[in-house]
């Protein structure tokens, strides 16, 4: 699949279960110019055990569906898509009942078959697969499971902090030739977690550029407010940026043609036709000389009306005598 770069405003569990919060993020994300945002859609039971440290905390995240529904309209309202995590039976429930399109499959449920046959056996269309930290087997038994739906393959982990060296980008190549020979509708894509101020946005540029179609940033309302996962967020300004940024990198990218020209810009084929010398003659030749290369050379000429490629006039016979440094014209030959 080829399509436009699609960077999604991860917010993760940064709305804390408040509506109004949720809001103001949608809005931000909106603003910043990402194309979806986002959310953890969180039932605690899905998630862990009653006795579990971080279990009140899930609780806290929990909201009603119909609030999840109005946020998508709200989010639909902005013109921006809403995406959502889901756990378990219940928020995919929640997530068809909203009326969806996406989910995202969370890493840490990569084998969790149960899980995925659900998500195979929805309604929803498109579903983005976190593979970060998992192995080749583990993604094939996914991607054979969801094998009549539009896939993410998602890479990238949180570390807390994430190391340059420890996304491994490369991957995304190698997982992308394995794949196709399962699975044809699918792109690749990258979850950024930069572990360094200074490489705030080059990692996701890295990650374009090796062929990441989707990309994931966290975004919060501030970073100074220290709201659940805003370690690798980016505030609102910043993230207008970051976008900026990959809308650029993505322009430099183009298309990728596989054309003999690839697609070339007019630009390019202007330079094309500036910087090409022009065929000449390195010697007197005689009228009805068959041409070839020992008797041709490049050099730049004044003559509009010159052939610049040796392929035009190889093996060609010559209509009329030419001498040494001339530059050979269409009706020279025949």
């Amino acid at each position: 699949m080829k399509n436009k770069l699609q960077i999604i405003a991860e917010i993760a569990q940064g709305f804390e279960g408040n509506f109004e919060q949720s809001k103001l993020l949608i809005k931000a994300a909106a603003k910043a110019g990402a194309d979806a945002v986002k959310f953890q859609l969180v039932y605690a039971d899905e998630l862990a055990t009653k006795d579990y440290q971080y279990y009140a905390l899930f609780q806290g995240l929990e909201m009603e569906v119909e609030k999840w529904r109005a946020l998508n309209e709200y989010a639909h309202h902005l013109g921006i898509k809403f995406i959502v995590d889901v756990f378990g039976e219940q928020s995919l429930n929640t997530a068809q009942e909203i009326g969806l399109n996406t989910i995202k499959i969370h890493g840490t449920d990569v084998t969790n078959i149960g899980l995925l046959e659900a998500v195979a056996a929805s309604s929803i269309e498109t579903v983005i697969l976190g593979i970060g930290g998992s192995f080749w087997s583990e993604i094939a038994t996914a991607l054979s499971l969801l094998e009549k739906k539009r896939l993410v393959l998602l890479c990238g982990f949180q570390a807390y902090p994430t190391t340059t060296e420890d996304n491994h980008i490369a991957r995304m190549n190698v997982i992308a030739a394995k794949a196709r020979t399962m699975h044809q509708n699918f792109l690749m894509g990258f979850a950024d977690h930069p572990g360094e101020d200074q490489y705030v946005n080059t990692i996701s540029l890295v990650a374009l550029g090796a062929g990441a179609g989707c990309i994931e940033k966290h975004l919060t309302l501030g970073k100074v407010m220290e709201l659940e996962d805003y370690e690798s967020a980016l505030n609102p300004d910043e993230f207008a940026t970051f976008v900026d940024q990959l809308r650029t990198g993505e322009k430099a990218l183009g298309l990728g043609i596989d054309t003999d020209d690839f697609n070339m810009s007019k630009a390019e084929k202007q330079y094309r036709a500036n910087v090409r010398r022009d065929v000449v003659a390195n010697e007197d030749i005689e009228i009805n000389t068959i041409l070839s290369s020992k008797n041709i050379q490049l050099k730049r000429t004044n003559n509009d009306k010159a052939l610049k490629t040796i392929s035009g006039v190889l093996g060609k016979k010559l209509l009329r005598s030419i001498e040494k440094d001339k530059a050979f014209e269409k009706e020279m030959l025949s």
